[in-house]
């Protein structure tokens, strides 16, 4: 069973009284109990092996669950070819659809993803939008979890929070520190990732944020949506290796912390502001020991305060260019995925159900 944490936002428990029996628990409508509509978004590059061991696999799960599931594989420009019709995948029994979309270019992960996103809501008939990554290591059957979790808090939007971690030492090494440097930075903490249930309701806030466009798991925390937290361990790999370079990670991390930009630059502009009245009472400790004590060595004091001068016209600067910043970020218009992001889309094709 999954551990549940808190949420990261407080509203009012509003549950549906449900079995407690969660394994044996029907998913449905809570309210009408007619079946659940289900998106589920997989942005792919070029991993179309693990992509369809992972939609077999998810039809699978969602056996004997009364549902309607429709799978939304978004192609990020993939440079190697699509193995459709090649390779059909026309034999699911419980996934009712499976609708490929293809991207003009390579937009990157997070980017397929809003879009995607923002096409579920312009079809306006999902009841939850659920995404996860196509390599396995989102495991179908904690996206189940994921929905059981759902029916308790309709409200919220319930994220995979990794209790294991399936990477090597180095790149744990490397997530601490960025964790520990986001936090500094932003004064927020995000520890989840891409998989996740948005509820309808949800949805329209998400894909009119322009954050989103960026980096999901940073907007969902900027948005103020009330977000339920299941612990759940990282799957491996299908097939074949991560897409992922080192490049592209340093990049995922700095979009987050671009999320938060004002904050970034406001804590920058109070602490360069800060290092300016230090220097300006260490300028004036020299002046003291200079004009009033016999302490100070010959040249000392014209050194000392050369340096300190320095600093001090280093700190106003970095103010004024911080203060600029923030007000820039503040006036420039954003990227709203749900007015910008649907021309990205060159074609939508058919690859299972009707």
């Amino acid at each position: 069973m999954p551990i549940v944490t808190g949420v990261s936002e407080t509203l009012p428990d509003h549950r549906h009284p449900v079995s407690q029996q969660v394994g044996h628990r029907p998913i449905h409508r809570p309210m009408d109990g007619t079946a659940m509509r289900i998106a589920v978004i997989i942005p792919v590059f070029n991993d179309w092996d693990s992509f369809i061991i992972l939609v077999r696999e998810l039809d699978r799960v969602f056996a004997g669950i009364n549902a309607a599931v429709e799978v939304f594989p978004i192609d990020d420009g993939s440079t190697e070819p699509i193995p459709f019709p090649a390779k059909p995948i026309d034999d699911l029994c419980n996934v009712d659809r499976v609708e490929l979309l293809s991207l003009v270019c390579n937009l990157g992960h997070q980017r397929a993803i809003a879009t995607a996103l923002t096409e579920a809501y312009r079809r306006q008939v999902f009841d939850i939008v659920c995404v996860m990554d196509g390599d396995g290591e989102d495991r179908p059957k904690d996206l189940v979890s994921l929905i059981r979790e759902h029916l308790s808090y309709p409200d919220h939007v319930i994220v995979a929070r990794r209790c294991e971690r399936s990477e090597g030492p180095a790149f744990q090494a490397f997530y601490t520190v960025y964790k520990m440097a986001f936090a500094v930075l932003t004064g927020r903490r995000i520890d989840f990732g891409n998989f996740c249930v948005i509820p309808a309701k949800a949805l329209e806030r998400v894909v009119h944020f322009p954050d989103v466009w960026n980096h999901l798991a940073a907007a969902l925390v900027k948005s103020r949506l009330p977000i339920r937290k299941v612990e759940l361990p990282r799957g491996n790999r299908y097939a074949g290796r991560s897409k992922m370079s080192l490049i592209a990670l340093v990049t995922h991390g700095l979009s987050a912390v671009s999320t938060f930009s004002d904050a970034v630059f406001v804590r920058l502009l109070l602490m360069s502001l800060g290092m300016a009245g230090m220097v300006a009472v260490g300028l004036l400790g020299v002046m003291a020991v200079r004009l009033f004590t016999e302490l100070a060595v010959p040249g000392w004091a014209s050194t000392v305060s050369g340096l300190l001068f320095i600093l001090l016209v280093q700190a106003v600067m970095f103010s004024v260019v911080a203060a600029f910043l923030t007000l820039a970020g503040r006036s420039a218009p954003g990227m709203v995925p749900a007015s910008d992001a649907l021309r990205f889309i060159r074609e939508r094709t058919v690859l299972a159900g009707s």
